[in-house]
């Protein structure tokens, strides 16, 4: 078994200053400070990038899981033990993400395979009903997220454009794209957190 390349005294010292960092950000976000999250999300999303695009090997899916792992990672923050590194923990949700998109894709295309010979969902008067009330709800959440953050939203979940034709279309880079996502659906995710199951 081969040793650890010796380290110099300032490359530890960086990482435990990084470290303290990202318990200072992980603090402040627990304490309701959106921006701490918000710079965890910038520090950390390329190393998590570089985990998906390992496990996808494709781009779009690969930004689909680093997406994917900051918002589980946002709701389960207060569970993230301090003894592992905050990257560390961020690229594990990433690989199980990467795992769980990859099982979703096998079932889509199972199910495609049966549109339309079995009926999907809840049917009866209180499936309209809660379905009415949801729309009615996500119109109002849409109508309170920032403009950048809306449209990014649309056109991906309504339009179904790619990162980067949303990055030619709003005028931006793929980065700011992903940013904006990120945010609108975590926005959404609080509005809307009355119809999770």
């Amino acid at each position: 078994m081969s040793a650890d390349p010796p380290t110099s005294g300032s490359e530890d010292l960086s990482r435990a200053q990084a470290r303290a960092q990202d318990r200072d950000l992980i603090e402040r976000a627990l304490a309701g400070d959106k921006s701490a999250f918000e710079e965890i999300y910038e520090r950390h999303r390329h190393a998590v990038y570089k985990v998906a695009f390992g496990m996808t090997r494709n781009a779009e899916d690969a930004l689909d899981v680093v997406q994917e792992t900051f918002l589980k990672a946002h709701k389960s923050l207060a569970r993230f033990e301090r003894r592992a590194a905050l990257r560390t923990w961020l690229c594990q949700i990433a690989v199980h993400q990467g795992i769980d998109l990859g099982r979703r894709k096998k079932v889509r295309r199972a199910d495609s395979l049966e549109d339309g010979l079995v009926p999907s969902g809840e049917i009866g008067p209180r499936a309209e009903a809660r379905e009415r009330e949801l729309k009615a709800a996500l119109q109002e959440a849409l109508s309170k997220l920032s403009e950048k953050h809306r449209t990014v939203f649309l056109l991906y979940t309504v339009k179904g454009l790619s990162y980067r034709e949303i990055a030619t279309a709003v005028d931006c880079s793929v980065g700011t794209v992903m940013s904006r996502l990120f945010y609108a659906r975590k926005n959404l995710q609080g509005l809307l957190a009355q119809f999770a199951r």
